[in-house]
């Protein structure tokens, strides 16, 4: 099993951009990338949910403090012929 690292990046100005950016199989290091996003994209959108949705608070006030974010939550069985990167620690990122 290995689990899909995504990278998340703010396209435009207020539209999330995911790609497929690596694999890890690594426990620690998968929920480590996931704690990561939940103290900063998962908590902001948290908090700002209603102000997002009224228009009064934008994505790109995160992303103008923080580029880049990563997720790992997509497992699959099977990555042969994948050109992703493996990523052994967060230093891979």
């Amino acid at each position: 099993m290995y689990t899909i690292i995504s990278k998340i990046e703010l396209e435009g100005t207020d539209s999330l951009k995911y790609t497929d950016y690596g694999t890890a199989t690594e426990p620690e290091v998968i929920n480590q990338i996931n704690i990561d996003y939940d103290l900063t994209l998962g908590k902001f959108l948290g908090e700002n949910r209603t102000k997002l949705e009224l228009g009064t608070e934008t994505l790109s006030t995160f992303f103008a403090l923080v580029p880049v974010v990563y997720e790992a939550r997509i497992i699959v069985d099977n990555i042969e012929e994948s050109a992703l990167i493996k990523i052994k620690s967060l230093n891979d990122l």
